[in-house]
């Protein structure tokens, strides 16, 4: 059964989705209440109990082993510090100043973008505005609700001011970095008027009209400034690519739908590629995260097959840029005193061990007893697969060696650890601080807390807690 197509029938009823599904003679309807990224999940839930396809990875939850400890993660924000903030405290990026310790955090697609936080004792946090409060966002970036999409800000001192670095969607919906500069951390916060480092349009037709073109980056995101010893400014960033290879891989599979059999081996995975295929040509018409949550199985599905997927693709034509897509490189390049590109673009990192899967991300460089130290996030973010892996450079630019497993990964307690930050505690000593979903949430839009926890650097490379 699981080669069987589906016929998928959608059609928008106001914010709502209405989806028909038939397959060997059964037929279910299901209405998706809005674009949110929970009632996807909750869709394919419904749909794995009624045609046998993936249960998504935040409904079946991580494998874990009774055994393992609780590793020493500290709480620091469980809830939202204000009402305009909907989605906690994602990819935080902590600086500490002589005026205590500032957080700026992702705020998706809410009107204000980028909540300001502040501490003094790491304990108690107060609110302190946006960087881009409603109206003020940069006129190259679109915005609002379902619209727009800020991610990753980064604040750093340079010399008398701050810069803040940032992910949003251009108009074209690529992904570009952004950078801002302000006088103090609570603003006001003036933006470059263009983008640092530009993104591309993806493609929203599944597969290229020409596949020879391998043109279609995705864009860029996650972007870091380390400022070295002796002054010099580096910006890290991330190609983004693991959002354009899906929707193309569906569309290989719905032109070459032999392909699910030598690709997935157990039935609910095949079950997932065929529904993926089907569902296409629909995903194709919705706005940029609607066609991510509708791919989301299949990539699941990929992640749990990794090895095997990528070497049945290196033998099928056309699927070359596919394969392509599936790497995430880290780029860093210099920066001069006014904040702009100068040098060479140099790939300092990409995801080339297994639990990385498809991805890697969120880049933070640190000076340590005198090497520099990478923090970044692997694998998929709304997953208990996510977690944190470090690698260690003699120089900014690299050659980095990465540690054999991740530094953090999902525990009982806290979901998919991700894209980390690091800042001296109250005692002086390293601190690593990054989000973390509560068990059985995850995904775009749901809450993400701020935990913190130490960090100890040796010859032998770098431990937590």
């Amino acid at each position: 059964m699981s080669t069987q197509p589906f016929e998928v029938e959608a059609r928008a009823e106001g914010i709502a989705t209405r989806i028909t599904v038939r397959r060997s003679g059964m037929q279910r309807s299901y209405r998706l209440p809005t674009g949110n990224h929970q009632h996807y999940t909750l869709f394919y839930s419904e749909l794995a109990r009624d045609f046998g396809t993936r249960v998504p990875h935040a409904h079946s939850g991580p494998p874990l082993a009774g055994d393992e400890e609780e590793p020493d993660w500290r709480p620091l924000i469980l809830e939202n510090l204000s009402p305009l903030t909907t989605a906690g405290y994602g990819d935080p990026a902590v600086l500490k100043t002589d005026e205590g310790y500032w957080l700026v955090a992702t705020s998706n697609d809410a009107p204000d973008a980028f909540p300001i936080l502040h501490s003094k004792d790491l304990e108690s946090w107060s609110h302190e505005g946006f960087i881009f409060p409603t109206g003020f966002a940069p006129a190259w970036a679109a915005h609002g609700r379902t619209v727009g999409d800020f991610w990753a800000p980064e604040m750093a001192k340079v010399g008398d001011e701050y810069w803040l670095v940032y992910t949003a969607r251009q108009r074209s919906n690529a992904l570009a970095i952004g950078l801002a500069k302000a006088p103090h951390p609570t603003g006001p916060w003036k933006d470059l008027g263009h983008p640092l480092v530009g993104g591309f349009a993806i493609n929203t037709t599944g597969l290229p009209d020409d596949p020879a073109q391998p043109s279609l980056s995705g864009g860029v995101i996650d972007s870091h400034i380390f400022i070295d010893a002796n002054g010099d400014r580096y910006l890290f960033w991330k190609r983004d690519t693991n959002g354009v290879w899906p929707r193309p891989l569906a569309g290989l599979l719905r032109q070459h739908p032999e392909l699910i059999e030598r690709l997935f081996s157990s039935e609910a995975d095949r079950a997932t590629a065929a529904f993926a295929a089907a569902v296409l040509p629909w995903a194709n018409t919705r706005r940029p995260m609607e066609r991510f949550f509708f791919m989301q199985p299949l990539i699941e599905a990929v992640l749990d097959n990794w090895a095997h997927v990528k070497e049945v693709l290196a033998t099928v034509e056309r699927a070359d840029w596919i394969l392509d897509a599936m790497s995430t490189p880290i780029h860093a390049q210099r920066l001069d005193e006014n904040g702009e590109l100068i040098g060479e673009d140099t790939v300092v990192l990409t995801n080339d061990q297994e639990w990385e899967g498809h991805l890697i991300e969120g880049p933070w460089v640190t000076r340590q007893q005198g090497r520099y130290w990478i923090f970044y996030a692997g694998n998929d973010f709304g997953t208990p697969a996510y977690g944190i892996g470090v690698a260690v450079a003699d120089h900014p630019l690299g050659p980095y060696v990465k540690q054999d497993a991740p530094l953090l990964k999902t525990t009982r307690s806290w979901w998919a650890p991700g894209h980390a930050s690091v800042a001296p505690g109250l005692n002086d000593e390293p601190q690593l601080f990054f989000h973390a979903f509560f068990p059985g949430t995850g995904g775009y839009n749901a809450f993400r807390a701020l935990l913190t926890t130490k960090l100890e650097f040796g010859p032998d490379g770098v431990t937590a807690g």
